[in-house]
């Protein structure tokens, strides 16, 4: 009889606790990754072209806790002319939903002491989604905080066909030997770091090569 794999729960709970202390000593450490980050907007504009004939649409999340603030980076994007979204937290086992978002606008509460679009804003699609992160490793995979919202909707809009560039956000120090990985984990295409993109490089990614 087959089996299918399992989840490594205990591993990455054991990893999830050692990274947030190491993200929180990053975030203490470099007060200006975000505005390093920044300085790349370039690299996610043109992922977020790829040869369409209208801007693609890039998503991104509200920093919590000592997670490195995308912040700065969307109000460049916004500048050079690419639309932006955040996320809407749904309900646990659903994919988020997007929301037209750019800095400036209002926001409303959300679950887990979040903030989020207004339900008044555009719905979209994203081309590139910019995720947050506890660590990372070389080929691409991403720990979370296990809720599993990133890697249901990365899942859902491949499956759909849709071509979505996912990019994990982190300190360059987040980075791990190795993330413990189950069934339903999303490999992400890169990471963006205050020093530069980093392609994952395990194989190729499921969207293709950056």
């Amino acid at each position: 009889m087959s089996h299918a794999p399992s989840d490594p729960v205990d591993a990455k709970a054991a990893l999830r606790k050692e990274a947030a202390q190491q993200r929180a000593a990053l975030a203490a450490s470099d007060p200006d990754a975000a505005e390093r980050l920044a300085v790349q907007a370039g690299i996610i504009a043109a992922l977020a072209d790829g040869g369409q004939d209208q801007a693609g649409i890039v998503a991104a999340y509200l920093p919590i806790r000592s997670e490195l603030s995308p912040l700065p980076l969307v109000a460049a994007l916004v500048a050079a002319g690419l639309p932006t979204a955040m996320p809407v937290t749904p309900e646990p086992g659903h994919p988020l939903l997007f929301r037209a978002w750019a800095p400036g606008d209002d926001l409303a509460d959300g679950p887990y002491n979040t903030k989020q679009p207004l339900m008044s804003a555009a719905a979209v699609i994203p081309t590139v989604i910019l995720a947050p992160m506890l660590a990372f490793d070389g080929g691409g995979w991403r720990l979370g905080y296990g809720g599993g919202f990133y890697d249901r909707t990365i899942g859902a809009l491949r499956a759909a066909g849709r071509h979505v560039c996912a990019l994990g956000i982190a300190y360059d120090g987040q980075h791990v030997a190795e993330v413990p990985t189950g069934p339903y984990d999303m490999r992400l295409d890169g990471v963006l770091t205050p020093s530069g993109l980093r392609s994952a490089t395990a194989g190729s990614s499921p969207s293709g090569e950056l």
